[in-house]
């Protein structure tokens, strides 16, 4: 069972807000309920004085819509963010993956089924990729990049300098289990369950879209990778060597 966090919920219908409040705080977390972006993101600006653990973000909202409290999240901070939206389709799912959600749930669902991602988001927040390597610093290619597998901060030595940034929960997850046996092929099946915990995941794509944010932040090139190799119709391969620490 993870630490008992502080999650701020982001919903619009009072109704959703109430219940999804009301199970949060049954797992023993402290919830905080707004239904607009605007004070959204005054929250999350305000988390020096009130951490926030997780962000539970509907998309459809009033004033600023939740792509756009995306992108201020991501701007700012690297705290975990649950999507559950009633956007459905899987051009819709994959976008806001992209724009960095760490996980979506489509609307309508079952309460129990939020509060078992949340508590998945949050294992993997604070184990970093426990059980894939040990946790402490996470060194690839001679040093070519370095990542804290705590904080998930990674300097990666490019040609025009230093490059330094941070990975999401599940990129971090992904990375850690492909270097657990680098050069071992593992199927997306395999690395699905090192990101999120759903079986329903249509989504083979999470794995792709995970795999495209790591190459573009540690600057692979998938026609010519030194970090993951894609093998067709199979799944990806970690083509760096993992540095003893």
């Amino acid at each position: 069972m993870p630490a008992r966090a502080h999650i701020l919920v982001v919903e619009d219908e009072p109704r959703l807000r109430d219940l999804l409040r009301l199970y949060l705080e049954r797992d023993g977390h402290a919830v905080t309920v707004v239904g607009d972006g605007r004070a959204a993101i005054e929250a999350v600006d305000a988390a020096d004085t009130a951490p926030i653990d997780l962000v539970v973000l509907d998309l459809m909202l009033p004033g600023l819509g939740g792509e756009t409290v995306l992108e201020a999240i991501r701007a700012s901070t690297d705290i975990p963010v649950l999507i559950a939206s009633a956007k459905r389709s899987d051009t819709e799912r994959i976008a806001g993956l992209r724009m960095g959600a760490d996980d979506y749930l489509a609307k309508p669902f079952n309460p129990h089924e939020l509060t078992a991602r949340v508590a998945a988001i949050l294992r993997r927040t604070n184990r970093a990729g426990a059980g894939s390597v040990a946790p402490g610093v996470l060194s690839l290619a001679a040093g070519r990049v370095t990542i804290d597998q705590v904080s998930r901060r990674f300097t990666l030595d490019a040609t025009d300098g230093p490059v330094t940034g941070r990975l999401t929960p599940g990129e971090i997850g992904l990375l850690c289990a492909l270097a657990r046996d680098p050069g071992a092929v593992l199927s997306r099946e395999q690395l699905l369950d090192a990101v999120t915990r759903r079986p329903d995941d249509v989504y083979d794509r999470v794995v792709d879209v995970h795999v495209a944010n790591l190459r573009r932040k540690l600057g692979d090139d998938a026609a010519d990778p030194w970090l993951v190799e894609t093998i067709p119709q199979v799944g990806y391969r970690l083509v760096a060597t993992r540095d003893e620490a």
